[in-house]
């Protein structure tokens, strides 16, 4: 498979991925690196794997900012509660927007969710996830450059 043709199928499972939690985007990543070897392919893999998840986390986003007049009752109420505070305090909910994106606990479809239904500000979700979706994924896609040399190394087949 061409590299131009990885990085395609690479954007558009990314996408899936982001809005169906059974595809598994770190399993994706990993398979679609494992064929790459140049720095920059791994770099241009690593931006639009995190570029994928970030259009399917935003529609999310979306998602649930435009449900939250659907919420009536103690949910509702909840979520005016939790969007009050965070207008008084926006580093914290970036700051788990990151740990979210950067380790999936708690995991980063609930969060994507829940960050337009109480109305973080759309610009600091998109930078602060696509930060660390890069980081996340950027990690994983030298995994296999790792196993390569250290097979090298250690004198296996390869």
């Amino acid at each position: 498979m061409s590299p131009a043709a990885l990085f395609v199928s690479c954007f558009g499972l990314s996408i899936a991925s982001a809005l169906l939690p059974w595809v598994n985007g770190e399993i994706l990543l990993l398979s679609h690196a494992a064929l790459l070897h140049s720095p920059w392919h791994l770099t241009l893999l690593t931006l639009l794997a995190s570029g994928g998840q970030m259009v399917g986390k935003c529609v999310l986003y979306w998602a649930g900012r435009e449900a939250i007049p659907l919420y009536r009752g103690h949910v509702g109420k909840t979520l005016t509660h939790c969007r009050e505070r965070i207008e008084r305090s926006s580093s914290r909910p970036m700051g788990l927007v990151f740990l979210s994106s950067l380790f999936g606990i708690p995991p980063f479809y609930v969060i994507s969710i829940l960050a337009g239904a109480v109305r973080l500000r759309f610009g600091h979700f998109i930078a602060v996830g696509t930060c660390g979706r890069f980081l996340h994924f950027g990690v994983l896609a030298l995994v296999p450059q790792f196993a390569i040399r250290l097979s090298h190394y250690a004198g296996g087949p390869g």
